[in-house]
């Protein structure tokens, strides 16, 4: 047995935990950093307007997101689950098929995307005057969709075969590729928004040719692509699409939700408030990287252990999560409420409206962000033991039961502040049932292992 993948059955949670946390969460932070520094380069270089004109296109990206969730998030559990079995040879079909799937998903969204682009912007939210910058960004990134897939999709199965170093480098090492190339297509070839997408789409495809050699090359690997694996097995591929479709339905519901929020940014707060909009969001996800990197230490640690039937460890796993999601959450909420100016003026281009407008609604968005993370381990905890259906529930329940009613009334009330708070409102409401969802689950399978 691989010595990391032993570590899975016998090293105290917590440590582990943390040995996986700490890597997760930087690659998670330098894969967050692609867009993030493109909007701050832009915001700086070109202005308010073309920072909005970038965040109009957040539904977009989201969606393209989505399809690559639906296979990574199914791909990785699936991989955890199997090797927890011993199961190796179903664990190589599994990356194999995840190849494929890119392949196909990448063609897809790549021509869609490209043939609809205009009408898809418009349908966001876009004006004569954001258009221009959104049109540029995307048509240039879009036909490089498989390279952006398959960088961010295998990212999982590297860490589940108990290699999350490597992941995390390969991970910093295209954000950091990104961070070059972006001032220089911006500032030096005076590229615009075209050059920072350019640069963007090609720190993709360093990454994806990293991954390409780890699992062909690579002496630390333990999971092999090969070529007869990459013909479609769909009994495999339905398992992968099931487990996978709560996290495709969470980043759907999330494309759904964000053509709302715009156009209530523009309604109640117009173009300034959208360019604070892309700046709040680059903050939520900065806010959201280290819970995201701690799901993705979670998982393969629960689907592991689930799949070897060592379920004590599981809700240790889950305990320590909660723990640490609750530190990570208040010390950003306590940084967020300390630096906001300094947050949102990064964005920006001296534009001292736009920074007293962001600096307010930022504070409000992530006042609940503790229990987003919350939420988060809970969803992850399913999806991880292969309860599709629990997961899709607390996904659809955060983001649209909750959440589009609030953003609905919230405003009529108090304007700008109610699309604000519309997030913490959800994230409060959607956490106290994801906690209790957990509780009984474990309680339930705890028993039943007493019983027997």
């Amino acid at each position: 047995m691989n010595k990391m993948m032993k570590d899975f059955e016998t090293k105290k949670i917590w440590r582990l935990l943390l040995a996986y946390s700490v890597p997760s969460v930087v690659a998670s932070s330098v894969h967050a950093l692609y867009n993030i520094v493109d909007r701050i380069y832009i915001g700086q270089a070109l202005g308010t307007t073309a920072l909005a004109g970038i965040t109009l296109t957040f539904p977009i990206f989201i969606f393209s997101i989505a399809i690559g969730v639906l296979v990574s998030s199914g791909s990785t559990a699936v991989v955890s689950l199997r090797l927890g079995k011993k199961r190796f040879s179903d664990a190589e079909t599994v990356l194999g098929n995840t190849f494929t799937l890119f392949m196909i998903a990448g063609v897809f969204v790549s021509i869609f995307g490209m043939i609809f682009l205009k009408k898809l912007l418009y349908l966001v939210g876009a004006d004569e005057q954001t258009m221009p910058y959104a049109y540029d960004y995307l048509s240039i990134f879009l036909p490089f969709m498989f390279f952006d897939f398959l960088a961010m999709g295998t990212n999982g199965i590297i860490r589940s075969e108990g290699n999350p170093r490597l992941a995390m480098m390969i991970a910093a090492a295209g954000a950091v590729l990104n961070i070059i190339l972006d001032p220089i297509f911006l500032f030096l070839f005076d590229w615009g928004v075209e050059g920072v997408a350019l640069a963007t789409a090609l720190s993709r495809i360093f990454t994806a040719g990293c991954v390409l050699w780890h699992f062909t090359c690579s002496k630390n690997r333990v999971l092999s692509l090969k070529i007869a694996n990459l013909k479609p097995d769909f009994k495999m591929i339905r398992r992968i699409i099931w487990i996978g479709f709560s996290p495709f339905i969470m980043s759907l519901a999330t494309t759904f939700v964000a053509v709302f929020s715009n156009r209530a940014v523009i309604t109640y707060g117009g173009s300034v408030a959208m360019g604070a909009f892309g700046a709040i969001h680059s903050i939520y996800v900065i806010m959201e990287t280290p819970l995201r990197g701690l799901m993705m230490a979670a998982q393969p640690i629960i689907g592991y252990n689930y799949g070897a039937n060592l379920l004590s460890r599981v809700k240790e796993t889950v305990t320590y999560s909660y723990i640490y999601s609750a530190i990570i959450s208040v010390t950003g909420i306590i940084l967020t409420i300390i630096f906001a100016d300094e947050l949102i003026g990064m964005f920006s281009k001296n534009d001292m409206e736009m920074i007293e407008v962001g600096s307010r609604g930022v504070v409000l968005y992530l006042i609940m962000s503790t229990f987003m993370g919350l939420h988060m381990i809970a969803v992850t905890y399913f999806q991880s033991i292969g309860d599709a259906i629990s997961s899709i529930i607390l996904n659809v329940m955060r983001k649209v039961v909750f959440y589009l009613p609030v953003l609905w009334l919230l405003p009529l009330w108090i304007g700008l502040d109610g699309v604000w708070l519309s997030n913490a409102a959800a994230d409060l409401s959607a956490c106290l049932i994801a906690m209790v969802m957990v509780h009984r689950s474990l309680k339930r399978k705890m028993g039943g292992i007493s019983s027997s």
